[in-house]
């Protein structure tokens, strides 16, 4: 096992130097060498060397599990350096934002296989930002790997993100309304995936909410997760055809940027204006006409209706303070990440950093 382990986590530094160097100037370089598997020591070494044949070496950390825990990271690469003045550097295959910012806060460079680099040195002086993909790869595929979709899934995730171990299996599944075979098949997903660990009883012990919410959105999306979704423009304005959804006595879930401003204290500003409104509805067409709504194409429309495949988004959605049913903040975090407007992303962010505040499983 441990050799199988050394094996994926040297493809996965080739793989990160790889791409690293196809993105550097033709005039630079970039080495890594391996070190011999050994306990406390570092996986291997980084050259990086300019222009002007400067040279700064990084020790490597590789995790090839897809969001490995930062505080995790922090305390084995610390424990590896041979010295207080090392430069240090994480390689895995997916640096999520939590990740990046407090590898960031902590003085750790960072690189990984879809392009995001952060390589920081003060002797010599570096400085190399490069940003790489939104989203984590899909995972590759194994006996013990599922695909995070269909309504009970999202049930058993949506309760984990909103709450906090331990929990067995069996109240899991209670809670999220699922069987316990169903959420039994889930657990070996979501411990591969890191976002989960469990005791050898079984019971979770530990849920990295973030990596959760990575792991979930590389399957899940709103426009392929739910059913057929129709676009169309509010001719009075969001702001207007939102009054008339807390006065209509439709079956109306709203979820997207609007649920979010539901969800953020009062007194913090939405990072972006709002400018898509997205709504579940078990009558798309009924509801559409009773706010009056005119059909669009996607490119110009600010207003998405779909028919969630899990139906318990119409039936026990809660009621926020201004009137309006939204969707549960596992599932609106969920639809901002994958919608396709690419700053609804930014929103996400910030309601994960105010869940964090309170709540350090959104770091991790």
């Amino acid at each position: 096992m441990a050799r199988n382990a050394s094996i994926a986590e040297t493809e996965l530094v080739r793989v990160a130097v790889e791409a690293l160097r196809a993105r550097l100037p033709e005039d630079w370089d970039v080495e890594a060498i391996v070190q011999p598997a050994a306990p406390q020591r570092h996986d291997a070494m980084l050259t990086l060397t300019s222009a002007d044949r400067t040279e700064a070496t990084f020790l490597i950390e590789a995790k090839s599990t897809p969001r490995p825990s930062v505080h995790d990271v922090v305390r084995q690469l610390r424990a590896m350096a041979p010295m207080d003045n090392a430069k240090l550097l994480l390689i895995t295959e997916y640096a999520s934002p939590p990740l990046r910012r407090e590898l960031e806060e902590a003085g750790i460079s960072y690189l990984d296989t879809t392009g995001w680099v952060s390589l920081t040195s003060s002797d010599p002086v570096v400085l190399i930002r490069l940003e790489g993909a939104a989203k984590p790869p899909r995972p590759r595929e194994s006996a013990a790997t599922m695909r995070l979709t269909g309504p009970a899934t999202a049930r058993v995730i949506r309760h984990l993100l909103e709450g906090h171990p331990p929990v067995g299996v069996r109240e899991l599944a209670s809670l999220s309304s699922s069987s316990s075979a169903a959420v039994s098949k889930l657990m070996p997903t979501l411990v591969d995936a890191g976002a989960i660990e469990r005791s050898e009883e079984g019971t979770i012990t530990r849920v990295r909410k973030r990596t959760l919410l990575d792991r979930w959105t590389a399957d899940y999306s709103f426009l392929n997760g739910n059913g057929v979704v129709l676009d169309y423009i509010a001719p009075r304005g969001i702001t207007r055809t939102l009054d008339q959804i807390r006065g209509s006595s439709d079956v109306v879930t709203v979820t997207g940027s609007a649920a979010a401003r539901e969800y953020l204290p009062s007194g913090i500003t939405p990072v972006v204006p709002l400018s898509l409104l997205t709504l579940y509805s078990s009558d798309i067409t009924a509801t559409a006409g009773n706010l009056q709504l005119v059909r669009s194409d996607r490119a110009t429309s600010n207003v998405l209706i779909t028919a969630p495949r899990d139906r318990t988004l119409l039936g026990e959605a809660e009621t926020s303070a201004s009137g309006l049913r939204i969707a549960p903040i596992g599932q609106v975090l969920a639809d901002l990440l994958t919608l396709p407007r690419g700053r609804l992303a930014q929103e996400a962010e910030q309601l994960i950093d105010v869940l964090a505040r309170d709540d350090d499983a959104w770091r991790e």
